[in-house]
């Protein structure tokens, strides 16, 4: 290995970033780069072999609890879709044809017909922000899902 190959792995920052915060990074490749200054060649090739090894790991664990996270989300839309309730199973889409009432009323119709605008608060527009992104990733999800589970379970049951 060259020096200062293993302080600067390709993709630590990102998912330690995720994981542990900002300063994770720096943290990481410091000590990539201090095993990097040390002059036995074997006592550095093993720490060298042991840091890879960590980050690995380290990746594993991330990924593992990115998958339980969602299979959490995948069983919540799940159950509302299964739900005997009309409204627990239609509610995003409810909720969305709302949200796009709101913005066509608003840039479309008031324009076009010259009506008074209304003005609406930030927070509902944030609330239809939040809304719209929750119910686009809860349908990618539930579709990611249905295609990504059985891979990941024939993966977890090779490893296993």
């Amino acid at each position: 290995m060259e020096a200062g190959e293993v302080g600067k792995t390709p993709g630590v920052g990102g998912f330690l970033s995720k994981i542990l915060g900002t300063g994770a990074r720096a943290t990481i490749e410091s000590i990539g780069n201090t095993i990097d200054k040390i002059d036995k060649s074997d006592e550095k090739l093993e720490m060298q072999l042991r840091y890879k090894q960590l980050l690995i790991e380290i990746e594993g664990a991330y990924l593992n609890y990115e998958n339980k996270l969602l299979e959490s989300r995948s069983r919540i839309i799940e159950t509302e879709a299964k739900g005997e309730s009309w409204l627990q199973r239609n509610w995003r889409p409810v909720l969305m044809c709302i949200c796009m009432f709101i913005v066509f009323n608003n840039y479309v119709l008031v324009p076009y017909f010259n009506l008074p605008i209304t003005t609406l608060d930030e927070h509902i527009w944030m609330l239809m922000d939040l809304g719209v992104g929750g119910y686009v990733a809860g349908r990618s999800l539930e579709k990611i899902s249905e295609n990504l589970g059985p891979v990941l379970f024939n993966v977890k049951k090779r490893k296993g």
